[in-house]
């Protein structure tokens, strides 16, 4: 394995002075991703204090070269504006809180959980938000997620039905990683990180279904039943209601204000009809194969010993948290609170599972706080950018990508700790990168990215900061 793994850095390196000239660092940063998702760390790692696989070692590579053209193209000036100071500010404090906890030792672990879902998807958004962007790009996204959200789909059908002889990669039905086996959890292992990637998939689908003609749209109508399936191949009742949300805000653009207000109200309604009348069905679906319907039905009981050990480190530590990644040093003592008459120690082997309260336990009021503002900022710059009309159409796609994005990291959040699901946070940073660059001109991107072109997307100020 060592010497495969120096065979890839070598042709790596090979390849990376042939295409530092020529890639285009938008499609790098795309690249990343996709590669993170399908080839992840359970495809192939180097073990070690901190664990590299193929998209990490690349990450860093992009990073090099991001660096390398900023020092080179003495034209192009990094002017960063509120959002970007904010997104620092956040991780930085995420870091600090690290750092300074009085937690016991934890190893390696909690830094390696900062690098990991922090300070690379700092450098994912960095690098999306100030590298040259065209409107060729932003299409080139688009049908990427799309692409992606087919393939997600079809391989989460395919765990369904037990269709192991089309699975790729092999590791997806490998029992050897026994937790949601028997749903569609992907090449992340994991149905709710999957369903987040194809609530942002279907969304892309239905707004290039919407501007194609009617062959096209025969095509991609095949792709929105491939996401709808996978969706429901996931078995997830938060994934489903959050693919619900982004499909509907993808299209709160098109559709007149008075019409919002009675889709809204039409929608709360249906959700309160099917809570009283399947609530007990849905409650007690059986989901993993190894776990039994009564199991799964147990594990929402759960949720509140989990908030309440929440709330108690809350009280002693509001500000500042216990510390980034130190949750569990703390929470075997809280879950000794004598006034809850609730068995709390059956929730300490777990993580929190709410994004919000995991930040506000780990990084008090001030990470959590960091953080529920920049989910703002970004899905008000998204709804600008739909709602302008001097964006183009790849623009206010992003915009609404954008909505998309939020919305089903934040209600996937509310019944898990998303933060934690690999892939996610590069994700939903590397959206809000695209979103904040686009912002910063209006979305008037020019067709194509010329080499003697200076890139608009950096040398305006954003329209949110007017």
């Amino acid at each position: 394995m060592e010497f495969l793994g120096l065979l890839f850095a070598l042709a790596a390196g090979v390849w990376g002075i042939y295409l530092a000239h020529r890639v285009s660092l938008q499609m790098l940063v795309l690249a990343v991703l996709i590669i993170g998702t399908v080839f992840g760390p359970n495809f192939f790692a180097i073990n070690g204090p901190i664990q590299f696989s193929i998209d990490r070692i690349l990450w860093f590579a992009m990073l090099g070269l991001f660096v390398v053209r900023c020092l080179r193209d003495g034209t192009r000036p990094i002017e960063m504006n509120r959002m970007d100071w904010l997104i620092v500010a956040f991780v930085g404090w995420l870091l600090l809180s690290l750092i300074t906890t009085d937690a016991p030792r934890s190893g390696t672990e909690p830094l390696a959980r900062w690098i990991f879902y922090a300070f690379l998807p700092l450098g994912t958004y960095f690098v999306a938000r100030f590298s040259r962007l065209s409107r060729r790009e932003l299409r080139i996204v688009q049908r990427t997620f799309i692409g992606l959200g087919i393939y997600l789909g079809l391989t989460a059908l395919a765990e369904k039905a037990e269709l192991k002889a089309v699975i790729f990669p092999r590791f997806i039905i490998d029992p050897e990683f026994v937790e949601f086996l028997g749903r569609g959890r992907g090449p992340l292992l994991n149905p709710t990180g999957n369903g987040f990637l194809l609530s942002i998939a279907f969304a892309a689908m239905l707004l290039a279904f919407q501007q194609r003609n009617r062959i096209a749209k025969f095509g991609y109508g095949f792709a929105m039943l491939a996401a709808a399936g996978g969706v429901y191949a996931t078995l997830t009742r938060s994934v489903w209601i959050a693919a619900a949300a982004a499909v509907s805000l993808s299209q709160m653009n098109r559709i007149s204000r008075g019409l919002r207000i009675w889709a809204v109200a039409s929608a709360i309604v249906l959700a309160a009809v099917i809570a009283i009348g399947f609530g007990d069905k849905i409650l007690h679906l059986k989901r993993d194969k190894n776990l039994s319907a009564s199991a799964a039905a147990e594990s929402i009981e759960l949720r509140p010993m989990l908030a309440i050990i929440a709330w108690e480190i809350f009280k002693d530590h509001p500000l500042c948290g216990v510390g980034y990644g130190h949750y569990f040093d703390f929470n075997q003592e809280y879950a000794q609170a004598p006034q809850w008459e609730m068995p709390l120690r059956k929730a300490t082997p777990y993580h929190q599972h709410n994004v919000l309260l995991s930040y506000l336990v780990d990084s008090g009021l001030i990470g959590a706080g960091l953080f529920t503002i920049l989910v703002i900022c970004w899905g008000f710059t998204g709804w600008q950018i739909a709602r302008s009309s001097s964006a183009c159409p790849e623009a206010q796609n992003i915009g609404l990508l954008m909505l998309a994005t939020v919305s089903s990291y934040l209600l996937n959040g509310m019944f898990q700790d998303v933060s934690i699901i690999p892939m996610l946070n590069m994700y939903l940073f590397y959206v809000a990168g695209l979103t904040v660059s686009v912002d910063t001109v209006d979305g008037r991107l020019p067709q194509r990215n010329l080499a003697q072109q200076r890139p608009a997307a950096i040398l305006r100020q954003p329209a949110t900061s007017r």
